[in-house]
């Protein structure tokens, strides 16, 4: 629904970015339904990932020409533009209530993830069947594996300072500030030592 719950769309989704990561991220990308009641009409705003331009159909084949999965999920090749920042600016461009400033609704997520939120059950199960996958990557490790190497668990307090900086960029510039300059060499510099 467009307007004042869009918006409130808009800052759930920012919201997730912080406690849901496995689903909710501003790395990823999705679809929204909008539905304008004045208009009773539904618009889709589609923000799913894509693929970069370097890739091509031969980008997921070995030497033989045979499909190598391992290609697409365990190297930096199987990583997409994120569409999400996008999608979300643009739902809040086109759809918002025209009350809240992009910004204020990625305030409360910027809090979330500065100040940290309580692990819930749900999270910490995930976190413990992704323990090995974040153990891969020295910036999942740093994140969302605790000093000791060992996963948060339920009731303990997950803080993100990385993301917290990202999501106050992207509220003081727009969504610019994830798709160029420092943040997005950043992806890209680790993308690429990803392979």
């Amino acid at each position: 629904v467009g307007g004042f719950l869009g918006s409130i769309a808009i800052a759930t989704g920012f919201a997730l970015a912080v406690t849901y990561p496995r689903a909710g991220n501003i790395g990823g990308g999705g679809f929204m339904l909008v539905y304008l009641a004045d208009r009773k009409k539904t618009v889709a705003i589609d923000y799913r990932e894509t693929a970069p331009a370097a890739i091509t159909r031969d980008s997921f084949l070995d030497a033989l020409g045979n499909a190598d999965p391992q290609k697409s999920i365990a190297s930096g090749l199987g990583v997409g533009v994120p569409g999400t920042v996008a999608g979300l600016a643009l739902a809040h461009r086109k759809y918002g209530s025209g009350k809240f400033t992009l910004a204020q609704l990625i305030a409360p997520s910027i809090a979330l993830a500065r100040d940290g939120f309580i692990v819930d059950g749900d999270l910490a199960d995930t976190f413990a069947s992704a323990r090995p996958l974040f153990e891969r990557w020295p910036s999942s490790r740093k994140v969302f594996l605790k000093a000791d190497g060992q996963s948060y668990g339920q009731g303990e307090r997950l803080v993100q300072t990385d993301l917290a900086n990202t999501l106050e960029a992207i509220a003081k510039t727009g969504p610019r500030a994830f798709y160029q300059g420092s943040i997005a060499d950043k992806i890209a510099a680790s993308v690429r030592s990803a392979g």
